[in-house]
């Protein structure tokens, strides 16, 4: 069984932190969120929802029942009990069906009314950010807090890298936060070192715990949506596929949380960022460096969608055009060749056919070599060979 303790308040120099004890099997350790002393007092130690849902995946993987001794929203109680363990162990592998032992409690927490969103400057977030500070916005639903959280993210094994380079990107948020006049609040966690299991997989619960960590601050909680509705599936390898509904039912009777761009296809959401100009100063989608590498798979994603949208020359400040620009029938021939085995790369696919948009001739080149240099043999054998040899040198 795991045994989760009652969470405490440790109030430091420069941080508060909210802490509970946890023992399962032969394990005792300590799961901790931390953050700002700015926002310590939004901290919620009267609730174990945050750490039951930090540790639902971890207890039904180990097949252990949980004991938590801390009072339980009853709407979390009743969605997890009814309806979502069972879920889960029919649908994936190694995931067992468990129970949740604890009291459970109608009375709300008393928060401070705000609305958050997780804000990386990414094209997913930035969609956020623009449609929940729009004009068109209901008020009590418009923005009225960033958060920057420290669950995985920043990498694979936590620990001290994962740290620094946690602390480098809020500073590189940061700015972007203040021209949008809105306070960044910032949350570390070593609950990446505590479950020691896939981000990718389990990236919503991660960071829906941190909310909930803050549950005295937040009414409404936005998380941006990696894939459209469209795409939605209970697909065991992203948790991205199925968000919407682990956002239902990890809501609890203070937060709402609401899944935020799912009517929209990841081309259609770099549009709409492309209209604002903040993002031209501040849009970082790079997966492995602090700024935009303008090479790696998310880099290249995002910059061939602005090459089809006509908006690359905008961004010109946080890409590097000309990299782009020599490796581009390349980066094109990776979404025809990749398409059918990637959501995002058939969208872009399909806004290429949608808008008749011309890509380089290389690029076919590139795709299809086998076939395109048996003809060149026969036809052109001198030019075909050359654009060959130098993809393949690319």
């Amino acid at each position: 069984m795991l045994i989760i303790h009652r969470p405490e308040i440790i109030e430091r120099e420069n941080e508060t932190v909210l802490q509970a004890k946890f023992e399962c099997g032969n394990t005792k350790d300590i799961l901790w969120f931390s953050t700002t002393n700015e926002f310590g007092s939004y901290l919620c130690h009267e609730r174990g929802d945050a750490f039951l849902v930090a540790m639902l995946l971890y207890a039904m993987k180990r097949g252990e029942d949980i004991h938590i001794l801390a009072p339980i929203s009853e709407r979390l109680y009743y969605t997890l009990t009814k309806h979502f363990v069972e879920i889960i162990a029919n649908m994936f592998p190694d995931y067992h069906r468990i129970q949740i032992i604890g009291d459970v409690t109608f009375e709300p927490i008393e928060n401070a009314g705000g609305v958050g969103t997780g804000f990386s400057c990414g094209i997913d977030s930035f969609c956020t950010v623009v449609e929940h500070t729009d004009e068109s916005c209901p008020p009590d639903h418009k923005l009225t807090h960033l958060t920057f959280f420290n669950v995985g993210a920043s990498g694979d094994y936590g620990g001290d890298h994962a740290r620094d380079l946690f602390h480098q990107r809020i500073e590189a948020v940061r700015p972007c936060a203040d021209e949008l006049q809105l306070p960044l609040v910032t949350l570390d966690s070593n609950i990446n070192e505590i479950l020691g299991m896939n981000f990718v997989q389990t990236h919503t619960y991660r960071n829906v715990a941190a909310a909930l960590a803050l549950q005295k601050l937040f009414k409404t909680y936005y998380y941006s949506s990696g894939y459209s509705l469209q795409q939605f599936e209970l697909n065991y390898s992203d948790s991205s596929h199925y968000d919407t509904y682990v956002l239902d039912m990890l809501s609890n009777n203070t937060i709402k949380f609401f899944s935020s761009g799912e009517i929209y296809s990841r081309v259609e959401k770099t549009d709409i960022v492309s209209k604002n100009p903040l993002s031209y100063k501040y849009l970082n989608v790079c997966v492995v460096a602090e700024k935009n590498c303008s090479r790696c798979y998310k880099c290249q994603r995002t910059l061939v969608t602005l090459d089809l949208l006509g908006k690359l020359d905008l961004y010109n400040k946080v890409f590097d055009l000309n990299d782009y620009r020599m490796h581009r029938s390349k980066y094109f021939a990776l979404v025809l060749s990749e398409r059918k085995n990637d959501a995002l790369k058939q969208e872009i696919y399909d806004a290429i056919k949608r808008d008749n948009f011309s890509i380089p001739f290389s690029s076919y080149l590139y795709s299809y070599p086998h076939v395109i240099f048996q003809f060149g043999i026969r036809h052109c054998p001198g030019f075909i060979k050359k654009q060959y040899r130098d993809l393949k040198r690319h």
